[in-house]
């Protein structure tokens, strides 16, 4: 349980590209409020295990040689849980967890919190679920937790921000934009390919898209905690203008209501009320 967020021992279950950018994210942050001392890491996958190693220390990570995962436990104080869906229940049936030192927060997409806590036999209160994205190494990404906690999103917001939810049912319906990253770089690939075959050089569309995309979500973020933010940017553009009718275009073609489309299909494979096929 929780009791401080200063001076913190943090252990992960699991060293796969989530694992390692939240532990890069943690371990690069300047927020003293909220401070991680040291980080204890599964040994796999090796290569981002011995990557945070290199780039933070040994003062600052250890890696668990021997693949025992109850030395991660005994070391630590908050455990990110980054095992693959199908190792979740093996993994965690072996440990032992301290009821009165312990805090789990669990990245297993599939994992519940009944589950959790049946698994760990912690409290409710030291039991959570979290999704990301790998952006959050950076600092760039938003958290999103459940159940809600002040003391846990205090640690998390560090990583970029963090948004508590108030079920798993809403966590499940606010994870769906996440899902849209692979469409958005198709996105940007479908621009790519159009501005090559029409003659322009493939490295100069690159950086250009690259650099246009990140220019437009910077205006996105600006005021996103005001819902009617995105309406204000679409009404700002030109009456009559080359984005208005692109937008007119789009809505013509059913590109946007197929957006809708999709989302509700990502929710029924979520859900598992479906394949998540169109």
């Amino acid at each position: 349980m929780l009791l401080s967020t200063k001076d913190l021992k943090c252990g992960f279950l699991g060293c796969g590209t989530i694992a390692a950018a939240i532990a890069t994210g943690l371990a690069s942050s300047s927020d003293e409020e909220a401070t991680f001392s040291h980080f204890h890491v599964s040994k796999r996958s090796a290569s981002k295990s011995a990557k945070l190693l290199s780039t933070f220390g040994p003062d600052k990570v250890t890696i668990c040689e021997s693949g025992n995962n109850q030395e991660i436990l005994d070391s630590s104080d908050v455990i990110f849980v980054c095992v693959l869906p199908s190792q979740l229940e093996d993994v965690m049936s072996k440990l032992k967890f301290d009821p009165e030192r312990h805090t789990i927060i669990s990245l297993v997409s599939t994992s519940t919190l009944p589950q959790l806590l049946s698994l760990s036999s912690l409290p409710p209160t030291s039991v959570f679920k979290m999704i990301c994205l790998p952006s959050v190494a950076t600092h760039d990404g938003t958290c999103l937790l459940v159940p809600k906690s002040e003391t846990v999103k205090k640690i998390l917001m560090p990583l970029g921000g963090c948004v508590g939810c108030e079920s798993e049912d809403i966590m499940t319906k606010m994870m769906i934009p996440a899902c849209l990253m692979g469409p958005m770089y198709a996105i940007m690939k479908g621009n790519l390919d159009w501005m090559v075959k029409n003659g322009v050089p493939a490295e100069d569309a690159s950086y250009y898209i690259g650099r246009t995309y990140l220019g437009i979500a910077k205006d996105a973020e600006a005021k996103c905690t005001e819902p009617k933010h995105f309406t204000d940017l679409i009404e700002e553009q030109t009456p009559g203008g080359i984005n208005q009718q692109a937008i007119e275009n789009l809505t013509k073609l059913g590109a946007l209501d197929s957006y809708d489309k999709a989302m509700d299909k990502i929710l029924e494979r979520l859900t598992g009320k479906g394949d998540g096929k169109a």
